[in-house]
């Protein structure tokens, strides 16, 4: 029986190994070797995912549908505790890939009301209070959603995606979780370099989904960029929410570590 869920492991640790083999046919491992697969594509457009994936530098875990969110949030808590003091060009190749064992039958709509829930839970359950410096409100260009301390962007990947096949990592919800400031330091909006890195991997992903384009894709902290809404993107049958549905709570309590 798999007893894992709600560790943070790096990909190439011995322990997730020994974890994953009790039972070869179990959901995570499925999950684990169909992301592996889809993102060493060499058509797979985030060249930043290729190589954390190649060097198994990256890190994982896994969340029971039934306890998501309580699991996301103690693994998510182990990871930024990892890589809070380590420099930012150091971080980059190693994002976190939270796992939510997901409902085949499930629609997309479905699928992203539910990802919602499960962030909302895990702001509940925030070992530390939100950043006084950082701004609470979603529909405000410099926010990022902020866990243990650290802001973060959440890119969230769903079986139910077909033309965005970027977002579409295998048959199971997989949060691809990096801290902020990562992208201001590989691919910043004030430099040239940055713009170019950013405009090669937007290529990438017309690309690889046929011609298909997001259209929120922007920068952070532009006037017009709003962080959620590139957290969750859009197709036919996607949730299509007006606001985010995501609402810091002034004082979130914390029942991280009393959660199993």
């Amino acid at each position: 029986m798999f007893t894992g869920y709600g560790i943070c492991y790096r990909l190439d640790a011995p322990e997730l190994a020994t974890a994953l083999a009790d039972d070869p046919t179990h959901w995570t491992c499925n999950a684990v070797e169909h992301c592996r697969r889809t993102v060493l594509d060499p058509e797979f457009p985030c060249l930043f995912g290729r190589k954390a994936m190649a060097a198994r530098t990256c890190h994982v875990l896994f969340a029971r549908a039934r306890t998501a969110a309580a699991d996301i949030a103690r693994g998510a808590a182990q990871y930024i505790d990892l890589v809070r003091t380590a420099p930012a060009k150091a971080r980059i190749g190693s994002p976190l890939l939270a796992f939510i064992q997901t409902d085949e039958h499930s629609t997309l709509a479905a699928q992203q009301t539910w990802a919602w829930s499960i962030l909302q839970g895990m702001h509940a359950l925030d070992p530390r209070p939100w950043p006084a410096s950082l701004t609470q409100d979603p529909h405000d260009p410099q926010w990022a959603f902020c866990f243990n301390g650290m802001p973060l962007f959440v890119n969230m990947s769903f079986p139910g995606h077909r033309l965005m096949k970027s977002r579409h990592l295998g048959p199971h919800i997989v949060f691809v979780i990096n801290p902020r400031e990562n992208f201001d330091e590989v691919a910043s909006a004030n430099t040239s370099s940055g713009q170019g890195i950013r405009a090669k991997i937007r290529q990438r992903v017309a690309h690889y989904n046929d011609g298909v384009m997001p259209q929120t894709l922007g920068f952070f902290g532009q006037p017009d960029n709003f962080e959620w809404q590139q957290y969750q993107l859009h197709e036919t049958g996607a949730l299509e929410p007006q606001r985010c549905p995501f609402r810091a709570d002034p004082a979130p309590h914390s029942n991280a570590e009393n959660e199993s």
